[in-house]
């Protein structure tokens, strides 16, 4: 059932050929009509918030003001994206939620908290180049400069909230959807998106904490002019400084141990085969587990940029564009797992650093938060050959039904202590 919901909902996108599903689109409100229908079939109550959060809530029969668990991840995609990463994650929530649905037993009386699972929208960020919008949106963190911000067709997010019939002040004003307190834990079950438990033979392992991430616009300018008449030693050439500034940085991300740096877009002007490049903006993203070594490695980046920038008589500005600090996962949902691990598998799981950005970043300034990753076979996502294997997904979802039986008998016996506590930045 999850990995055919995966497919269906693979099925809806903004483009035809390929998937690519961006918040506060048609595609993503058909996605988000989808999620809500298989919600309400499980037995849950399911809504839709402006930006196109889906929650889908379970209550004990008769319970009044109880504590929450949040079972979350992401259904927008990047483009030509594939349909695991984030999709996988809602649907092992809902199916979590159907298997609670059948009559308590013995084995698993009435449980002293609710079930939340929400799919969140904008994760990706490949709107409104602001990731993480739906779960800022839970968190109450959407930042009021927001709404000027534009797509690449020239729709501001505001435009776009109008055009859906909610109204854009309201929705940068919104404060948190929880009050303090009211969520015990907050688990992201995700694909891996890498390949150490593809290399391991192993099919989930348990994260330990989340990659910081930096992410900067650097514009280097010089001086456009002839390609045929302007001799070498008098050119000021925007691209060959940043193709070393490119080399600058995988350079430091080599030299520093577990930190990934990368320039993954170039826009070039005027961008004409017989004219040197006057201007050449890029992207700079950079993540490191460790916020001291994070932000040293940023510093060391961009000073190399402003001394190639000078060596070659070029400007240089840098325009900050997201800075997330790194999450470590709460060590008691990290055991809680890890007890369920044992009980369902018989041993514990590896322990893995993510070094994508997860909804649970945002979700750990209001939870405590804790995830396990399912193998991405030959460590492939943000792909169309992005896969997973089905013995691994009914590993996954039964680690998942047993780490909320754990954590249903830790707060009974009155184990589970600081439940009204945020999870941990680092």
């Amino acid at each position: 059932m999850v990995l055919a919901r995966c497919v269906e909902l693979g099925q809806i996108s903004e483009e035809p050929g390929f998937l690519s599903r961006r918040p506060l689109t048609s595609a993503a409100r058909h996605a988000e009509r989808l999620v809500a229908s298989w919600m309400r079939d499980a037995g849950g109550q399911a809504t839709v918030d402006p930006v196109g959060n889906v929650t889908g809530r379970w209550r004990p029969s008769g319970a009044v003001n109880v504590p929450v668990i949040v079972i979350g991840s992401h259904i927008d995609t990047v483009r030509n994206a594939g349909r695991y990463d984030g999709p996988l994650g809602v649907l092992l929530g809902i199916a979590l939620a159907e298997t609670l649905a059948t009559p308590p037993s013995p084995m698993f009386p009435p449980l002293p908290f609710g079930i939340d699972v929400v799919a969140f929208a904008g994760e990706e960020g490949a709107r409104f180049s602001l990731p993480f919008l739906g779960s800022r949106m839970v968190a109450g963190d959407l930042p009021a400069e927001l709404l000027a911000r534009l797509d690449t067709d020239g729709v501001s997010f505001g435009q776009a909230l109008g055009e859906a019939g909610h109204d854009p002040e309201s929705v940068v004003g919104h404060g948190p959807s929880y009050a303090p307190g009211d969520i015990l834990l907050y688990l992201e079950p995700h694909i891996e998106q890498g390949p150490v438990l593809d290399v391991a033979g192993e099919a989930v392992g348990v994260v330990t904490a989340i990659a910081g991430q930096t992410r900067r616009r650097v514009t280097l300018t010089g001086r456009a002019n002839h390609a045929g008449t302007t001799p070498m030693r008098l050119r000021a050439d925007a691209l060959g400084g940043a193709a070393e500034a490119v080399l600058a940085t995988e350079h430091v991300a080599r030299q520093t141990p577990g930190l990934f740096a990368t320039v993954g877009e170039l826009k070039v002007m005027p961008g004409s085969a017989n004219v040197i490049p006057g201007e050449v903006a890029f992207s700079l993203d950079v993540r490191h587990e460790a916020e001291t070594v994070l932000h040293e490695a940023v510093g060391t980046i961009i000073d190399a940029i402003r001394s190639i920038a000078e060596s070659r008589g070029l400007g240089v500005d840098v325009d900050g564009v997201m800075d997330v600090a790194p999450v470590a996962c709460d060590p008691r949902v990290t055991a809680a797992v890890q007890e369920a691990s044992r009980r369902t598998l018989g041993t514990e799981l590896r322990e893995v650093v993510s070094g994508a950005g997860h909804d649970a970043m945002v979700m750990a300034t209001i939870a405590p938060v804790g995830m396990f990753f399912v193998r991405s076979p030959g460590g492939i996502s943000h792909h169309p050959d992005e896969s997973v294997i089905e013995s691994d997904v009914a590993v996954a979802l039964g680690l998942l039904v047993e780490t909320v039986r754990v954590v249903a008998e830790r707060v009974r016996s009155g184990d589970w202590e600081g439940t009204a506590d945020a999870g941990g930045r680092e």
